[in-house]
């Protein structure tokens, strides 16, 4: 038979001729025991999905009770029948009892018969073994004794005893019988004729749900005709037979396994072109405790929510209220991300530039940097960008059908967003000092951030200043690029002996003007050079460096060099909150929408999803202790989004070094958590929080590389949310993070 021979197939393994040879089963049985009725063994509707042209499944073996082959495996210790044992039908499925152990219901009626089996077997055994001892004495009373064993034999004997009782053991050993209650007691014998439809459809469910659990090909049926609506009527089954893991949080480690197959095998992550599709992955995310589906089906959801509420699908009444209440307020969220991105790239206007430490001519920096330069540099590269982008678009903003663009909307989408990022992370790697950690922390006032004068140049130090102004110009306030200065052109780089000449020759030098072929050699030589991409956008850039350098000395070249730098800083780092998809986001390509909204909080299938939000153990001082912290704020707040942007991957490939995290805004996202009052004190000793690994020797004298958090590895199966860990050497587990900086109260200063 079709369904006897399926195992994921592409093709039917029998003929349409024996196919219709087939008799079907109608509710009711004739007189000589034979299946009678519908006049095809079809007409209920039952098809394999994922086999190519809607291949019909023969549901036969299910009515009759009889052995289904592509559930059956001989290896397996689980006899599962269908039917009441007083029918007298056979199994139909034979599989391993770990495939359902994480069922107690299931695991408490297979051994309820293994017990009972067992007795009525044990009372056959002893009345064998009676009669089978009696005839051995009648034998012996009659037969000569044994010959005395000669030496060695006694181990021989011994061990064909021993073999002899388990190949007994062996043969009389039972295999586990599994009654499934599918039919309501009304009717316990079997299908009856009044609800025929029914306990046909109830017979595929229950074949679909061991399917699942052996990985196999999936039924789908008239009254079940998609794979939604499939998995619907298994989460029935799973929630009627008690499938869980020990925390609620999936149905066990076969379901979750076996059904991530499902999800890539039916593409149910990729709801890119249908916002039904969306609805479904929400709603079987959720139904099927699937963080991976529910994940990619959230960040797809809240990037188009307006148009997903506004298709009316009867569906979207299945999602939960917590997930759309998530959603929501992530799309509001993402609401005024964009408007923030669009006030500023829309003209690439960023006046907060200008209106405080640029503008001054108080500072010592300012007697000896020409920020006026600075200015006009910024102000020429501007021009410069918004010229390449309206050629590139046609207009800028782009308008949607243009003749130099294909997009769908006007204005700034997710595909425009990511290419104008990609420029600047280009341009970027050409132009950073990968040797200049930056000395700047973005949890602390900007005109605290820097270090004094005499610890670095002039140049750089001006630049960090800038550059932390703008960084707190505007909630949130962001994180600090690791790396944040220029390489500058020098003259040193293009004459030997520049540096032993006494200071005030070198000031003479560098002020002179240079020729073209002098200029272009050292603009060269302040590139990174592996980084030097064959792209337009970086090829425009060193024709417009040229001509605004042309005739110019090489300070005047350096005072360029810094105004394009902070132009391309604060394009950099306005993005990273649209630009950073989601994690563990999958299908990306083409999207327009933003997919940067992820699901915070505990799933919401967990008892923990309308309480507190998820937490995660981090270590802290050193190794020594460990805090529980929101795990959305330290993974997905401001600073968690930036740490996964180019220039913190950038840094971490530079440096050799993982969760490289330069001064974050942990604290500014904390504050803004409404159940953490009074907020957490960040300010600790530098020593305190330094990195786990070994720093680089050129960030020895940085006051805070890393915020000294580091997740910790949960046991499998477990929600961050949990009980409290073992406590480490040397640490309280009963004090709390206010209690681990309390003990430090010379060295700590209080906020006020």
């Amino acid at each position: 038979m079709l369904g006897a021979t399926l195992s994921r197939p592409s093709t039917p393994q029998t003929s349409e001729a024996k196919l219709r040879k087939r008799r079907s089963w109608m509710p009711g049985r004739s007189q000589n025991g034979s299946p009678v009725g519908l006049g095809g063994n079809n007409a209920l509707g039952a098809w394999i999905v994922g086999a190519e042209g809607n291949v019909p499944y023969d549901v036969s073996q299910l009515v009759m009770g009889s052995k289904i082959n592509e559930l059956w495996d001989d290896r397996g210790d689980t006899l599962v029948f269908l039917y009441p044992r007083d029918t007298g039908r056979g199994p139909s499925i034979k599989l391993n009892s770990f495939l359902y152990s994480s069922s107690p219901m299931l695991t408490a009626l297979a051994h309820s018969n293994i017990y009972n089996d067992r007795g009525r077997a044990s009372e056959e055994r002893q009345g064998r073994t009676l009669e089978s001892r009696t005839q051995q004495l009648a034998l012996a009373s009659h037969s000569p004794s044994p010959p005395p064993s000669r030496p060695g034999s006694l181990k021989s004997a011994s061990s064909r005893d021993s073999r002899s009782r388990k190949d007994d053991f062996e043969s009389t050993r039972e295999e586990t019988h599994l009654y499934l209650p599918i039919f309501p007691e009304s009717h316990a014998s079997g299908p009856q004729p009044h609800s025929a439809q029914n306990d046909l459809h109830a017979l595929i469910a229950a074949r679909n749900l061991f399917a699942l659990l052996l990985g196999q090909s999936l039924v789908v049926t008239s009254k079940h005709p998609s794979i939604f609506s499939t998995f619907l009527a298994i989460v029935d089954l799973l929630k009627r037979y008690e499938f869980s893991n020990p925390d609620g949080s999936t149905y066990g480690e076969v379901v979750e396994a076996n059904f991530s197959h499902y999800i890539k095998e039916f593409n149910l992550a990729d709801v890119r072109a249908s916002r039904e599709k969306t609805i479904e992955a929400l709603v079987l995310g959720e139904q099927m405790k699937s963080w991976e589906l529910y994940n990619e089906g959230f960040v797809h959801a809240a990037g188009k929510w307006d148009e997903t509420v506004e298709l009316g699908s009867p569906n979207f009444q299945l999602i939960s209220n917590i997930t759309r209440t998530r959603a929501e307020r992530a799309s509001m969220d993402l609401f005024n991300r964009l408007r923030n991105v669009r006030h500023r790239l829309d003209d690439f206007d960023f006046p907060t530039l200008f209106a405080g430490y640029l503008n001054s001519s108080s500072s010592d920096e300012s007697k000896m940097i020409n920020f006026k330069a600075w200015k006009s540099s910024f102000m020429s590269m501007r021009k410069y960008i918004l010229s390449v982008y309206k050629h590139q678009y046609g207009s800028w903003p782009p308008k949607a059908k243009s003749k130099k663009n294909d997009f769908d909307e006007s204005g700034l989408n997710r595909l425009l967003l990511m290419e104008v990022y990609q420029d600047f992370c280009d341009l970027y790697d050409m132009l950073v000092d990968r040797t200049a950690f930056t000395t700047r922390q973005s949890d602390i006032p900007p005109q605290l951030g820097i270090e004094p004068a005499g610890t670095q140049e002039p140049t750089a130090r001006a630049l960090r200043r800038v550059m932390n102004e703008y960084d707190h110009s505007s909630p949130p306030v962001l994180p600090p690029i690791p790396f944040d200065t220029p390489l500058l052109p020098s003259l040193s780089s293009t004459r030997r002996g520049f540096k032993s000449l006494e200071p005030k020759k070198q000031a003479k030098e560098q002020s002179k003007k240079l020729k073209p072929d002098e200029i272009n050699k050292a603009l060269m030589q302040s590139y990174n050079r592996d980084s030097v991409k064959s792209t337009p956008f970086l090829e425009a850039f060193m024709i417009f460096e040229r001509k605004s350098a042309h005739g110019r000395s090489m300070d005047e070249i350096a005072e360029l060099r810094a105004g394009q730098w902070i132009f391309m800083y604060a394009v950099l780092q306005l993005l990273p909150l649209l630009v950073v998809d989601a994690p563990g986001v999958q299908w990306t390509k083409g999207v327009g929408y933003f997919l940067c909204q992820v699901p915070k909080g505990s799933p919401p299938w967990t008892k923990a999803a309308s309480g507190r939000k998820i937490s995660q153990w981090y270590g802290v001082a050193g190794g020594a202790g460990v805090v529980s912290l929101p795990a959305d704020i330290v993974d997905h707040g401001t600073e968690g989004v930036y740490r996964r942007s180019h220039c913190w991957k950038a840094a971490e490939q530079w440096t050799g070094q993982t969760g490289l995290v330069s001064g974050g805004s942990l604290q500014a996202d904390l504050q803004e958590e409404a159940h953490l009052s009074p907020p957490l004190n960040l300010g600790l000793q530098p020593d305190l929080l330094r990195p786990r690994s070994t720093s680089p020797d050129r960030r020895s004298n940085r006051r805070s590389v890393h915020i000294g958090l580091e997740a910790l590895p949960l046991p499998d199966g477990g929600i961050s949310s949990g009980a409290r860990p073992a406590s480490r050497q040397g640490h309280d587990p009963a004090k709390s993070f206010e209690d681990i900086l309390g003990q430090q109260p010379s060295r700590v200063k209080k906020r006020h």
